[in-house]
């Protein structure tokens, strides 16, 4: 029996890898033939079974995990090993970064980014600690380890030569985006949107500084963060440029909100220090937005021809490739169409595939 672990997976919104495991599983569920060669289970926290399909949670089974985050790494390396050897578990992919080190069997693990590694003095000390002390040992203890971009590869290779030659690279893709015609008549706004939990590598005061600028000179500009903030950066970044009636929060939305926002959007900003994916490049242009993103970590191989780079340093920088993409319909079309041929690159139906292949290699 095949295991996926997914005991990150929060009981209300999802971040990033949650949404990763969710499609993942999904597209994994849908590839499955109707009596399947080994049987696959998804190993989830009690309470959050509710972010899958219907035919997905016939696949799950719910854990009764701690609240306390202490508590629950150790759940992960003691009680779950004996979860998994009385489910007859034969591989296990662990979805994000760490796993069981003392379960027996084979092992997969997923490494989304290297950010505690490349920026760590972004990193909240205690996510760094965790992060530095059980990822190495987890990859070592793997028999592969899936990269979600060429470029988290090679920061994986340089970081942990030892696993170099285990490294395999699986793409992610986005989530459903309705189609272009049912989107036909929506109005585009004046609003520049960054879609993401926010971090410090996330650098939100760029783009509010951006919008600050240039609102002296356009009333029309504004801005939207939506995302969780947990350590309330993105709230000092307006505070800071006293920009509240100009970028407006919004923590939590669902999935038909989000695709009017991206509908309805000037741009989607990326300008992030460091990611290892990013998943709002290709949701913004199956949504025929405009992308504008810095030139750092995985964002150019991800946007591809399809979005304007900046240093995201240079908030002028960012509020010139705004005014453009206002200004010029001929370059909002070119990334537009850019964008359109650059997502059709990416499926979770591929995903599923190379990852299954990978599962099954043993």
């Amino acid at each position: 029996m095949i295991g996926f672990s997914f005991l990150g997976l929060a009981q209300d919104h999802l971040s990033g890898i949650g949404r990763y495991s969710v499609s993942l599983f999904e597209a994994v569920i849908a590839a499955l033939p109707p009596i399947p060669d080994e049987p696959v289970v998804a190993f989830v926290p009690g309470g959050s079974e509710h972010h899958f399909s219907e035919a997905a949670r016939l696949h799950i089974h719910a854990l009764r995990m701690p609240r306390n985050p202490v508590a629950r790494i150790a759940y992960e390396q003691v009680v779950f090993p004996v979860i998994l050897r009385r489910a007859g578990i034969r591989t296990l992919l662990n979805a994000s970064f760490t796993g069981p080190l003392y379960w027996g069997g084979d092992m997969i693990t997923v490494v989304h980014d290297l950010f505690y590694h490349v920026v760590p003095a972004m990193v909240r000390r205690d996510r760094r600690l965790y992060l530095k002390t059980l990822t190495p040992p987890t990859l070592r203890r793997s028999r592969a380890i899936i990269a979600v971009s060429h470029n988290t590869g090679r920061d994986l290779a340089h970081t942990y030569p030892d696993i170099a030659d285990r490294i395999a690279v699986v793409p992610l893709a986005c989530r459903a985006i309705p189609a272009p015609a049912l989107r036909s008549h929506a109005v585009r706004s004046d609003r520049a949107m960054m879609v993401s939990t926010i971090t410090a590598n996330k650098n939100p005061r760029v783009f509010v500084a951006a919008l600050k600028q240039l609102h002296a000179e356009y009333p029309w500009v504004a801005g939207l963060i939506v995302g969780n903030d947990p350590e309330g950066l993105a709230a000092a970044a307006i505070a800071e440029y006293d920009a509240s009636a100009i970028v407006e929060q919004r923590r939590h939305v669902t999935d038909d909100e989000l695709a009017q926002l991206y509908a309805t959007s000037l741009a989607v900003v990326i300008p992030s220090y460091y990611e290892g994916f990013g998943l709002p490049v290709l949701e913004a242009q199956a949504s025929g937005v405009p992308v504008l993103c810095a030139h750092r970590g995985s964002l150019p191989e991800v946007a591809g021809d399809g979005a304007l780079f900046f240093d995201p340093d240079d908030h002028n920088a960012l509020a010139q490739a705004l005014l453009t993409v206002r200004s010029q319909p001929d370059t909002r079309r070119r990334l537009v169409e850019a964008g359109t041929i650059n997502v059709a690159n990416y499926s979770w139906e591929r995903t599923a595939r190379d990852t299954l292949a990978i599962l099954r290699a043993a």
